[in-house]
């Protein structure tokens, strides 16, 4: 029996596996040792892990586009080379028009060694899918020195209040929602915030609806409240901060945001009260184009009263290829370019570049102007789920995409490369909490897929890189033990004999928080549709929609639209309809729901709906609005 880390969201759930004759896998809750899910339980997803893996459209050899769309059978050999020499040509003349990017579901030991091949090419152009919503969480609270008030598991159920911001956390992340319902049982206050009724608000003790993107007001409102009735010093405030919160009252907070005075007050006065508090939030504030500010805000009120902060990783590595340095802007373990040195002198190669590179959406521009030439794509498929992804891969001159089944991406690709799925190798991630946990392989890849990492030593080897002789995961986890950290308590002897997992290795910082206050808000004219995820699905649905249990149950994803609104444009459940933005269109089916507040939309981002958002670029923030939109409703006759 194995133990094994759950592949979908990031929770980091644990699960045992066994083999039987009769049936290739049984999984068995981990009752026995301290798991980040409670009790061992799994939700509807990781009780159906392993269905996709049976799928039989996995990707199980390398291919080659003879024209778009149409592949032929390669070797690996052939592959290796093909792309070798074309990488080798930019090495030479411009290694900043190629682009690496990486899922947020690859192993910690494939992040590492994508970035270090990207980086040792000559590169910083890397980049992972978990940036814009997860990645701006670490960077606020990394930036406001609050890493000793990041939480863990254990935090939320030892809080009296509770505050979730921006997350259906009952339908995200099932097995982390238990714990807020033991809290509630021990009567916590469970504050929740979110424009939308969701299987997750049922259970509020208080619960308000802000219009989308207006959240920083509510924040500055109780930032006001709290400053006047606990006589907190001000001292940490700039007068223009101070100047931002004194003209955000509750008056003025209720117009903006929706939110009645009444609301916000009780709000404050039960953050003034709590002994132990804690604040989770999702993507529903990070992927705005002020999810940097909201969130700084968020850690400036949770520290003038002292409550832990949580932010929610989507993806079960969300954490670990930030760790590991898959960001334009960072090295492994969040080193800035002034480390450098570190890694010249452990890589062997003194020409590692220091300038920031590209991050998504900037290359994703660029690439329509045709300055990024080439994309290497592990573990993602962004052609669904960002905007506009797929004019630059259709403008690309080269792309190469290693994944384990066919999506929207590989259909845009060069070479397709098959890769393992988590559970055909060992490997470590990293969780919300930050802790590191190893999950065996159960289980060969199919064919000739090969894991990520040992793709990526293939692919070092042939373009003459050194430091990519790994013959084991373990190998690389070694290495990375040695130079991130935060990790340097996860060597592989540790992290096997541990099956918990280990946490960060920190000290926690003794200089106080960097407060911070914005009044900056997306320009969001309803109707704004709004994107929404479901417990069975995931993602882009690559793995779900490959696993019977799931689909057949979360399938034909509904538009929800509220009663004011269904009347006033004619509609009635059933109906198809079109959403219509500046930059494209989605068509779905609607029902007319009383979960959403009128002037919105909630629309599946499962299907691909991300790519009517825009990805303009807020020239302040450097962020694009991902969560939230305008656009027109129309009936598809």
């Amino acid at each position: 029996m194995q133990i094994i880390t759950c592949p979908y969201c990031g929770a980091g759930c644990r699960a045992y596996v066994k083999k039987e004759l009769s049936h290739p896998f049984i999984i068995e809750y981990v009752t026995d040792i301290n798991v980040p899910n409670d009790r061992g339980k799994l939700c509807p997803k990781g009780n159906a892990m392993f269905e996709y893996l049976l799928s039989k459209e996995r990707l199980k050899t390398p291919l080659k586009a003879i024209e778009r769309g149409k592949f032929v059978k390669i070797s690996w050999k052939e592959a290796i080379n093909e792309i070798a020499s074309f990488i080798r040509g930019y090495m030479k003349d411009d290694p900043n028009r190629l682009m690496f990017i990486a899922g947020g579901k690859v192993s910690n030991e494939s992040a590492y060694l994508f970035q270090k091949l990207a980086r040792n090419i000559g590169t910083n152009n890397v980049d992972n899918t978990s940036h814009l919503c997860h990645g701006v969480s670490v960077r606020a609270i990394l930036d406001a020195n609050f890493e000793r008030n990041w939480a863990t598991y254990d935090d939320i159920e030892e809080s009296n209040v509770i505050i979730l911001w921006g997350a259906n956390l009952a339908e995200t992340a099932p097995l982390i929602f238990r714990r807020v319902l033991k809290a509630k049982n021990r009567s916590a206050k469970i504050i929740v915030i979110d424009p939308r009724k969701t299987k997750t608000t049922k259970f509020a003790s208080i619960h308000v609806r802000p219009f989308p993107g207006t959240d920083i007001v509510l924040i500055n409102a109780l930032i006001n409240l709290l400053l006047k009735r606990r006589n907190i010093k001000s001292a940490h405030f700039k007068a223009s901060d101070l100047e931002i919160i004194s003209k955000n009252t509750p008056e003025y907070a209720e117009r903006i945001t929706g939110v009645p005075v009444r609301d916000i007050e009780e709000i404050a006065r039960e953050i003034g009260l709590a002994r132990r508090g804690i604040i989770l939030w999702g993507s529903g504030i990070a992927m705005h184009s002020n999810g940097y500010d909201v969130i700084r805000s968020i850690i400036t009120l949770a520290s003038i009263v002292d409550f832990k902060v949580l932010p929610l990783a989507g993806q079960n590595n969300s954490q670990g290829v930030m760790d590991m340095g898959v960001v334009p802007n960072f090295l492994p373990g969040y080193r800035t370019y002034d480390n450098v040195y570190i890694f010249r002198e452990a890589w062997k190669n003194e020409e590692l570049p220091t300038e920031v590179g590209l991050d998504i959406p900037k290359s994703i521009k660029e690439a329509q102007k045709r300055n990024v030439s080439a994309f290497y794509v592990m573990g993602a498929n962004i052609a669904l789920s960002f905007p506009e992804a797929e004019k630059a891969l259709r403008r690309a001159e080269f792309v190469i995409v290693q994944d384990i089944f066919p999506t929207q991406t590989t259909e845009l690709a060069d070479i397709v490369l098959p890769a393992a799925a988590f559970l055909e190798s060992n490997g470590s991630t990293t969780n919300a909490e930050r802790r590191i946990q190893w999950s065996s392989r159960v289980k060969w890849p199919p064919g000739d897929a090969k894991p990520d990492w040992a793709i990526l030593c293939e692919l070092g080897n042939a373009l003459g890189l050194r430091g990519f002789d790994f013959y084991f995961p373990e190998e690389i986890l070694r290495e990375i033990s040695t130079l991130v950290p935060q990790y340097a308590n996860a060597n592989p002897r540790t992290l096997m004999r541990t099956p918990e997992g280990v946490m960060w290795n920190i000290v926690p910082d003794s200089q106080p928080t960097k407060v911070y206050v914005s009044n900056k808000m997306p320009l969001l004219e309803p109707p704004v549709m709004i994107t929404v995820r479901y417990v069975g699905q995931f993602q882009t649905g690559t793995m779900t929609k490959r696993s019977p249990p799931l689909n057949i149950r979360w399938q034909d994803l509904l538009i929800l639209v509220s009663e004011e609104d269904a009347q006033k444009w004619g509609i009635k459940d059933g109906d198809r309809v079109k959403l219509v933005s500046e930059n494209g269109k989605y068509i779905g089916t609607v029902k007319v729901s009383k979960t959403v507040i009128p002037g919105t939309i909630k629309a599946p981002w499962h299907e691909g709906v991300n790519r009517i958002m825009g990805l303009k670029i807020d020239e302040k923030t450097g962020l694009p609005q991902l969560k939230a939109c305008s656009c027109k409703l129309e009936r598809v006759e």
